[in-house]
């Protein structure tokens, strides 16, 4: 079955729905993340100055508007919403189950935004490929960010004192 020019405009507009939905949880989890976060470090590294998701979003917008617009029914994704809550853990173990969350929805995105990518050339859109390349560098960035305090944590190392943020 050969899939035609349509069907991948249809895969991509959805996909950047998808993806929509996927930056506003990432949005409210990473504030969440913040407020719980005992390393001040990596309350910071979860900042949207930081992890760039107010300027995702407005490339997901940009790259909509790029593209000929289609009806494409919305479809429904149910984020499970991270189980945040205060628990028993507290001071490094803590800031380490919610940096693997952080994870979890930051490799999600990547994975998304490269097959975007990988569409949206296929397509010869002008700007939305080079527009997607920066969102998976600042998310690629956000990662290697995170794994490094991860590391830090885990050698023992001091986190930035809060008074430097």
């Amino acid at each position: 079955m050969k899939t035609t020019e349509a069907t991948f405009k249809v895969v991509l507009l959805r996909m950047l729905q998808e993806l929509e939905t996927l930056e506003k949880a990432c949005k409210k989890a990473f504030l969440k993340i913040r407020k719980l976060a005992d390393a001040p470090e990596f309350a910071k590294a979860l900042h949207e100055d930081q992890t760039g998701i107010i300027d995702h979003m407005g490339r997901l917008k940009l790259i909509q508007t790029e593209m000929a617009r289609k009806t494409v029914k919305p479809t429904k994704t149910d984020r499970n919403d991270l189980h945040l809550s205060e628990d028993k853990k507290i001071g490094p173990e803590k800031d380490l189950w919610l940096i693997a969350s952080a994870q979890q929805i930051i490799q999600q995105k990547i994975a998304l935004y490269k097959l975007v990518h990988r569409i949206a050339s296929q397509q010869q859109l002008v700007h939305s490929p080079v527009l997607v390349e920066q969102t998976i560098k600042e998310n690629e960035a956000t990662s290697t960010w995170l794994d490094r305090i991860a590391q830090r944590i885990l050698n023992g190392e001091s986190i930035v004192p809060q008074e430097h943020l």
